[in-house]
């Protein structure tokens, strides 16, 4: 009997520890949209947006245009994550720059 009890609580133990790991595993979420620059200063500029607690990974490809974006998912709003990088003058897939914020930009970065 009691070593059906120590079975019984094993399984109780692993499945509350699988079902943590699956909640936790979903915070974390991968994206990846176009992002419009011109140059090495853009990538600078797009990357270090995006080093902000919460953002795991923040990587522009200047030849695709492409930006690959992991972030928690109880910090941001893929939506907050256009908005980061289109308030520092670059237009996504998702969101406009702001005329005042594309004007910062250096003549290279104009898109």
């Amino acid at each position: 009997m009691k070593t059906i009890k120590i079975i019984a609580l094993s399984l109780l133990l692993s499945i509350g520890h699988t079902a943590f790991g699956q909640a936790k595993e979903e915070k974390i979420k991968e994206i990846t949209f176009r992002v419009e620059g011109n140059c090495g200063m853009c990538e600078t500029r797009i990357e270090n947006a995006l080093r902000i607690k919460g953002i795991k990974l923040g990587d522009w490809n200047i030849e695709t245009k492409e930006c690959r974006v992991v972030y928690r998912t109880d910090k941001f709003a893929e939506e907050e994550i256009h908005q980061l990088i289109a308030d520092i003058g670059h237009k996504t897939s998702k969101i406009e720059a702001s005329k005042e914020a594309y004007s910062k930009l250096h003549f290279c970065c104009k898109y």
